[in-house]
């Protein structure tokens, strides 16, 4: 009889199960955490069974930033979705031309700026701490009807994360949903006290005391880093158009785009984008896929030629840590100033991509905007294409309502993000989300104005008409790389200093925690 050598054998055994589980989804979950401290990780199950786990991080600029963002739908699927996600802009510029503020790269919406958060901010939900202070509400809310269908239907819910940031005289709210069957709607909401009047009616809206109040554009700009299934060089970006317009009839064109390049959104021809991955299918054989619907395009601008970036909405380009912010980049160590210079033809081939989106809305002041503004929020839709082969979600019971019931504790390291659910039979009324409570009011100054003369949009960074092709077929490539407008750009203060927190530049003569200091108004503010 052969002596037979069980415990080297076990050890084998033992070794390749624990290969085994490593390659097949245990380290998947490991991964969405991985990244990141307890106190820095989100990890929410909502009724349905879908999953949304994450990592945030706090920066001076950008403020409160995502990152290694993963979805598993009720089914038990994983898969990662984003490496990064954040706001790149806040651009208002004034319709007198007295102020052309760039809100995140000059000022920030973190730090001294980033609001110390309390129950009433964020009700029957859980604030999540940094430095000392509650910057996050994190919270799960019941959102209608996902669907129904005669006597079938099904609840939704979805996880809500939101900031508020006081910059000037303005709240901003950043707010991020993940839905349960695997949407991401980022949005950005504007309160607080009107910023700037004037004595000018064609700029503006009388207000009280023969007090003009200046309109002005709020334009939004998000980056998103997509890595669709842990693979960061594989995605690929699809335009989408349904022609032609004024026809009876449309038919659907799909492109890639095969270099950096910037486009405009065309609602005539309901153009729309999608990052699918190379590599993974659903199982009917098609490329899983986000797509971004740019539902909200009432308000579109388009500024002097010294604002070439904002001639589009959409920008592709291959991923570049120096590239930051939608304009007024730091041009240190050779990085370029703006989206369109960002987007310079580089391939896309086989590159990791980031996606940059802008979303506009024109503020034309009127009386009820005192002695607070209404909210009025401004967003987009990216929703999931193929992602599974049919709804992952059809047929599961959570018509119960849902008490949310977190568990908060006093220390930032030990706080925790995940949630316990106990179904009930009454309905859970909506979360009622209180205004901030008005703090001291902060002098903004002006900033460089363009020059009124240079008007002309530069037609050079303009999008190009694209060739089309059958759905599902191979698609055309765009291959026009985008020539460099030939007008200058506003210039961008070059940084001296290291912004402690979050590795930005801090812009120079700025006195510590103000980076409003040492500007001029232009036009007289009024303060209540």
């Amino acid at each position: 009889m052969k002596n037979i050598n069980w415990h080297g054998s076990l050890n084998v055994a033992l070794l390749l199960m624990a290969t085994f589980l490593l390659f097949n989804g245990a380290s998947t979950w490991a991964q969405a955490g991985a990244n990141c401290s307890a106190a820095y990780f989100i990890d929410e199950t909502l009724p349905s069974g879908a999953r949304w786990q994450m990592c945030w991080e706090h920066r001076n600029r950008e403020g409160i930033v995502f990152y290694d963002v993963y979805y598993t739908s009720p089914d038990g699927t994983q898969r990662k979705v984003l490496a990064q996600a954040g706001l790149a802009q806040v651009h208002v510029p004034y319709d007198d031309n007295s102020s052309r503020y760039h809100d995140v790269s000059d000022y920030g919406l973190g730090g001294s700026y980033l609001d110390d958060l309390d129950g009433s901010d964020c009700v029957d939900g859980v604030l999540l701490r940094h430095n000392g202070k509650d910057v996050l509400c994190q919270s799960v809310q019941k959102n209608g009807y996902l669907y129904k269908y005669r006597n079938a239907h099904q609840s939704s819910y979805v996880l809500t994360l939101f900031s508020v940031s006081h910059v000037g005289e303005y709240n901003y709210i950043p707010q991020w949903v993940f839905t349960d069957d695997g949407a991401i709607e980022p949005s950005m909401g504007a309160t607080g006290r009107l910023q700037r009047f004037g004595d000018d009616a064609r700029y503006g809206w009388e207000m009280g005391n023969g007090r003009i109040g200046i309109a002005h554009t709020h334009n939004y700009y998000w980056r998103l880093d997509f890595d669709l299934g842990e693979d960061a060089n594989d995605d690929v970006v699809e335009e989408f158009e349904f022609g032609p317009a004024g026809a009876v009839t449309r038919t659907i064109s799909q492109s890639t785009l095969e270099v950096e390049a910037g486009r405009q959104v065309a609602p005539e021809l309901m153009r729309s984008w999608r990052v699918r991955d190379g590599s993974i299918t659903n199982a009917d054989g098609h490329p899983i896929s986000y797509h971004l619907e740019p539902f909200e395009v009432g308000h579109r601008f388009i500024g002097p030629a010294t604002e070439p970036w904002t001639v589009n909405n959409f920008y592709v380009t291959k991923y570049n840590s120096c590239e930051k912010y939608a304009s007024h980049n730091p041009t240190l160590d050779g990085c370029a100033g703006d989206l369109s210079t960002f987007a310079n033809g580089e391939s896309l081939v086989g590159a990791d991509i980031v996606l940059w989106y802008g979303v506009s809305f024109h503020h034309l002041p009127r009386d009820e905007d005192e002695p607070y503004m209404h909210l009025h929020t401004s967003g987009f839709q990216l929703i999931q294409r193929d992602w599974m082969a049919e709804s992952a979600l059809a047929g599961l019971d959570t018509a119960a309502a849902v008490t949310y019931t977190p568990t908060v504790t006093s220390t930032e390291t030990s706080i925790t993000a995940t949630a316990t659910f106990t179904a009930t039979n009454t309905l859970m009324p909506a979360a009622a989300v209180e205004t901030p409570a008005p703090q001291a009011s902060v002098t903004r100054a002006p900033e460089q104005t363009a020059t009124l003369a240079s008007t002309v949009t530069p037609a050079s960074v303009a999008d190009t008409p694209l060739p089309t092709a059958t759905m599902r077929a191979t698609p055309t490539a765009i291959q026009t790389s985008l020539p460099q407008p030939t007008t200058t750009t506003i210039p961008t203060a070059q940084p001296t200093a290291t912004d402690p927190s979050g590795g930005n530049p801090v812009q120079p003569n700025a006195a510590a925690g103000d980076y409003r200091s040492g500007k001029t108004l232009y036009l007289p503010v009024v303060l209540r």
